[in-house]
C-alpha cells in the first residue's frame, strides 16, 4: 500500500482506485458518504520541487448563461489556480466572477460523491453501501427495464437539469423515456412576452453592448451586478455614458445601489406599475404612432360583441408561441382610403389606429381602441397604491421611458418572474415597449440582456442527431404536477437534483419520489434528492473528463473546445461515458459517440459548408490556439437589427391582442393579484411577512452549494428588515424558523437594511444537508394558473408567491 500514500497522509487517486473498486467491501454510512476515503484528494496541493505544471482553457459553466472562458493551472495534475482567459480575441470577454474564482473549493468539496452507492435504509434517511459501476448500471437498467415491461415506455422519466450536465440528452431518447415536460423555472414573464413577440423573445435580441448608447434602463426586477457578475460592464460603462438607470425591485440590490433611482416595489405588484406607466403613456399620447401602425396589431379589427379577430378566410399558421392555438385567417384593418375592411398588408391600404364600425351586422374595433378603454378603467391611483410606489414617479418613469430614449428593459428571471401573475407582468411590459417604440433601434429593447440572445454572434455547428426511430417520449403530465396530477411515471433517473430545484412545495414533491418503485440520480455533490435515491451514481466535474477534451461550445463570439482536462476524480465518470455504459445495457452504445474528441470533431466537420464563418475553425485548430477561437463578428460592432425580418408570430408584427385567453377575460393584460402574496389576503393575518428568493453573487440556483468558501461566507442567511426582526426579539446570529401552512425550515438571521418591512429574502435554494432544520422549499408554493397550460412554457412556478411568519427557533 506505500504506493498509494499522499504527500498529505490520505490516498492519491490510484490508489484509492486500486483499493475501492469492484471488489471493495460494502460501505454502509449515512448522509455525505466517503468523506474519509481518499481525503488526500480533497487536501490542499503541497508545492514539491519537481512538480509539473501545465495551463488549461475551458468554457465554464453552461448553466449560468455565460461562458466564460477559464485558463486553469494544473500543478501535479491537480488544478491549483483559475483565471479569466488570456486567450480570447476579444478582451472585454476575459471575464471571471466569484463562481468561477470559488471552483477550487468548488471541484475539491468534501460534498463530492465518490463512489456508486446502493440504498440500504428507508429512502429519505441517507443510508447506503458502495457498489460496483457494473451492479449500479445493472441495477438502474433492469429497473427502467421492468418499469416498461410492466407499464410501458411513458413509466420512465429521464430528466437533465444541473450541473451534473446537460449538454447532450441521449439516453432519454434511446428510451422514448418521458423527459418531464415544460420547466416552469424562470419562464413566467417569457410566457406573457411570447404571444406578442415571438417564442423565445425573453431573450434579447440587441446586444447589451448597446447599454451606453441608451438614455435610459430599466432593469425590472434585475440584478445583474450580483447575479451575473460578468455582464457588469457593459451596465456600468452607460452609468459613465450618462445613461439614467432606474432598478425595479422590493430589495436594494447591487444594482439598485449602482442606478439613480430604485423604486422598492412591493412583492409581485411589478404589473400594475407598469401598467401604471401605460396609462401615463396613453392618456399623454406619448406613444410611437407610427411604429404601432407599422409593426404592431393594434389597427387590427375585432368583433367587439365577441371579442374575436375580424379575420379574412386565408388561412395563416398558429402563434408558436401558444400550446392551445389553431390556424387562423388573416388579420384585417380598416382602410381609410376605401372606408372598408382589408387585409393588414394591402399595400396601398392607409390604416385607422383607432374608431368602430358595423360590417356585415358585426360591430368591429380596433385593438388600439380596446386597449384604450381598458386603460380608461385603471387609474395611476390604483397603480400607485397597488404597487406601493409613488403616483408622480410612477408617470414620470413613463415620460422618461417614451420620451427620452433610446429606452431598454432588461427583465430578471427571478423575482418577479416567480409570481402566479408573472406573465401578465410580461403582456404589460411587451404593450408598453410596442406602444413606445422602443425597440429594434441602437440602444433600445427589452429581454433579459445577460449573457443572452444576441449579444454575440453564435457558431454553427453539426448536432449528433439519433436515429429516428429514437426519440422523447410523451410528457403527458409536466414533472412539477405529477403529485398532484394522475400519472403514468414508476421509475425515474436524474442527472442532477431536478425534484427539489424545479418544483415548489418540496414536500409534496419529495413524498411522490418516495411513491416511485425506483429512482436513480447522477450528480456530482450530494444534492437534495441523493437521500431518496435507490442508486447513486458519481459523476465528475467540467474539469474533469477521461480524456484531454470535454464539451465544444459557443460562447462571446467564441468557439470554445475544454482541454487539458485531470481526470475524473475518485470513482466518478463523465456525462458521455455514463450515457454510454447506460445504452450498452440495450445494446445501443454504438449510436453514441466513443468519445467527445469524436463528438467535437463532428460537431466542426463541414461546419463551414454551412457557415462561411466557421472557415478555418476545426478540430486540430482549436487545439492549436488553446482551444478558444474567435468568430469574424466579435466585437463591440456586432449589433443586430430587431426589425429586419419581423417577428415570429403569425402577421410577423406584435400583437398584443391575445385572442387565445378570451374566455378567461386576458386578451388583455388584465391586472389581478398575486395567488397568495398580496396586501389583502386573509392569509396575511396568520403569516404577514412575504418570502422571496433569487439569485446571488455564490450561487445558480443550487448549484456551487458544496463550495465551502460560499458555506462559510454566505450560507443559510435569511435576510429581514430592522423593524421586523425587532418585533420579534431577532437579532443577526440567530437561529430562526420559517414557517406557514406547507412547511417550515430554519436558517441563521441576518438583519438588514436592504429590505422593506415585512420583505424576507434569501439566495436561492442549497441542498438540504446543510439545513439544521427542514427546507427552503418547503415553504414554498404549488399553485398553477390554468392559462397557463396554453402557454409556451407551461405554468410558472411561483417560488416568491409565498407568505410566512418568523419566529426564534
Amino acid at each position: 500500500m506505500s504506493e498509494a500514500t499522499h504527500p498529505t497522509g490520505g490516498l492519491t487517486r490510484r490508489g484509492f482506485l486500486k483499493t475501492t473498486g469492484a471488489a471493495a467491501a460494502g460501505l454502509a454510512c449515512a448522509g455525505a458518504v466517503g468523506v474519509a476515503i481518499g481525503g488526500g484528494a480533497l487536501a490542499p496541493a503541497k508545492a514539491t520541487a519537481q512538480g509539473e505544471e501545465r495551463t488549461a482553457h475551458l468554457c465554464h459553466q453552461f448553466h449560468c448563461l455565460t461562458g466564460c472562458n477559464l485558463k486553469c493551472t494544473i500543478r501535479d495534475e491537480r488544478i491549483t489556480l483559475i483565471e479569466p482567459s488570456d486567450i480570447v480575441a476579444d478582451k472585454k470577454h476575459s471575464t471571471i466572477c466569484l463562481r468561477g474564482i470559488g471552483e477550487l473549493s468548488h471541484i475539491y468539496a468534501q460534498d463530492r460523491l465518490k463512489v456508486p452507492l446502493k440504498r440500504v435504509g428507508e429512502r429519505g434517511a441517507g443510508e447506503f453501501e458502495q457498489i460496483s459501476w457494473d451492479e449500479a448500471i445493472k441495477t438502474i437498467a433492469d429497473n427502467l427495464k421492468e418499469a416498461q415491461q410492466k407499464y410501458g415506455e411513458g413509466s420512465v422519466f429521464i430528466r437533465k437539469s444541473t450541473e451534473a450536465g446537460i449538454e447532450f440528452d441521449f439516453i432519454t431518447q434511446l428510451l422514448h423515456a418521458d423527459s418531464g415536460g415544460n420547466w416552469g423555472l424562470d419562464r413566467g414573464q417569457a410566457n406573457g412576452l411570447g404571444p406578442a413577440f415571438g417564442p423565445w423573445s425573453y431573450l434579447s435580441n440587441r446586444s447589451h453592448w448597446e447599454f451606453k448608447d441608451a438614455a435610459t434602463i430599466i432593469e425590472l426586477s434585475h440584478n445583474p451586478l450580483e447575479s451575473a457578475m460578468v455582464w457588469s460592464r457593459p451596465l456600468m460603462d452607460a452609468k459613465e455614458a450618462g445613461t439614467y438607470i432606474v432598478t425595479i425591485d422590493p430589495r436594494f440590490t447591487g444594482t439598485a445601489a449602482k442606478s439613480d433611482e430604485w423604486l422598492p416595489v412591493r412583492p409581485g405588484t411589478d404589473a400594475a406599475l407598469i401598467q401604471g406607466m401605460l396609462k401615463a403613456v396613453v392618456d399623454n399620447e406619448w406613444y410611437d404612432e407610427a411604429f404601432v401602425l407599422a409593426h404592431t396589431s393594434c389597427p387590427y379589427l375585432v368583433d367587439r360583441d365577441t371579442g374575436k379577430s375580424y379575420r379574412s378566410a386565408e388561412v395563416m399558421a398558429p402563434n408558436p408561441a401558444v400550446v392551445s392555438a389553431e390556424p387562423v385567417g388573416a388579420p384585417m384593418v380598416w382602410d381609410t382610403v376605401t372606408g372598408a375592411p382589408v387585409l393588414y398588408d394591402s399595400a396601398n391600404a392607409i390604416p385607422a389606429l383607432e374608431g368602430e364600425w358595423t360590417v356585415d351586422g358585426k360591430h368591429l374595433v380596433t385593438e388600439f381602441t380596446l386597449i384604450k378603454e381598458w386603460l380608461d378603467t385603471l387609474t395611476l391611483e390604483w397603480a400607485a397604491e397597488t404597487s406601493g410606489i409613488n403616483q408622480q414617479t410612477i408617470v414620470n418613469l413613463a415620460d422618461r421611458y417614451a420620451n427620452n430614449g433610446p429606452a431598454i428593459i432588461d427583465i430578471g428571471l427571478g423575482g418577479a418572474d416567480k409570481y402566479t401573475n408573472a406573465d401578465v407582468l410580461g403582456h404589460s411590459t411587451a404593450m408598453l415597449v410596442a406602444l413606445t417604440g422602443q425597440y429594434g433601434k441602437k440602444g433600445a429593447g427589452y429581454g433579459s440582456y445577460c449573457g443572452l440572445g444576441a449579444n454575440d454572434p453564435s457558431a454553427t455547428f453539426n448536432y449528433w442527431v439519433l436515429p429516428e426511430e429514437y426519440h422523447y417520449g410523451d410528457s403527458p403530465v409536466s414533472m412539477y404536477d405529477m403529485p398532484y396530477q394522475e400519472n403514468s411515471i414508476h421509475a425515474a433517473l436524474t442527472f442532477g437534483d431536478a425534484f427539489t430545484l424545479e418544483a415548489g412545495a418540496a414536500n409534496d414533491m419529495l413524498e411522490w419520489v418516495k411513491s416511485l418503485d425506483f429512482f436513480a440520480i447522477v450528480d456530482i455533490y450530494h444534492s437534495s434528492a441523493v437521500d431518496y435515491a435507490d442508486i447513486v451514481l458519481p459523476a465528475c466535474t467540467k474539469f474533469e473528463c477521461e480524456e484531454n477534451v470535454k464539451q465544444l461550445r459557443d460562447s462571446m463570439g467564441h468557439v470554445m473546445l475544454a482541454n487539458g482536462m485531470v481526470d475524473p476524480m475518485f470513482e466518478s465518470k463523465s456525462d458521455l461515458q455514463i450515457e454510454r455504459l447506460l445504452a450498452a445495457q440495450w445494446g445501443l452504445e454504438d449510436l453514441l459517440p466513443e468519445s467527445y474528441e469524436e463528438l467535437a470533431r463532428f460537431m466542426l466537420d463541414g461546419a463551414a459548408e454551412l457557415d462561411p464563418r466557421m472557415e478555418g475553425i476545426t478540430y486540430d485548430a482549436l487545439l492549436e490556439h488553446g482551444g478558444v477561437m474567435a468568430l469574424p463578428e466579435t466585437g463591440d460592432d456586432y449589433m443586430p437589427d430587431g426589425l429586419a425580418e419581423g417577428f415570429l408570430t403569425p402577421s410577423t408584427r406584435i400583437e398584443l391582442y391575445y385572442e387565445y385567453l378570451v374566455d378567461q377575460g386576458h386578451e388583455l393584460p388584465v391586472y389581478e393579484d398575486a395567488n397568495e402574496a398580496y396586501e389583502s389576503n386573509p392569509k396575511k393575518a396568520q403569516f404577514p411577512l412575504y418570502f422571496t428568493q433569487g439569485k446571488s453573487r455564490y450561487r445558480i440556483h443550487a448549484y456551487y452549494s458544496a463550495n465551502e468558501w460560499f458555506q462559510e461566507d454566505f450560507g443559510l442567511s435569511l435576510n429581514i428588515a430592522p423593524e421586523d426582526a425587532e418585533a420579534r426579539g431577532i437579532v443577526t446570529g440567530d437561529d430562526v424558523r420559517v414557517f406557514n401552512d406547507r412547511g417550515s425550515f430554519v436558517a441563521t438571521a441576518l438583519v438588514n437594511r436592504s429590505l422593506q418591512p415585512g420583505v424576507l429574502f434569501m439566495a436561492e435554494t442549497t441542498y438540504t444537508r446543510y439545513y439544521k432544520e427542514g427546507f427552503l422549499q418547503n415553504v414554498t408554493n404549488s399553485a398553477r394558473l390554468e392559462r397557463g397550460y396554453s402557454m409556451f412554457f407551461g405554468p410558472q412556478i411561483p417560488y416568491n408567491d409565498v407568505l410566512v411568519e418568523v419566529e426564534k427557533a
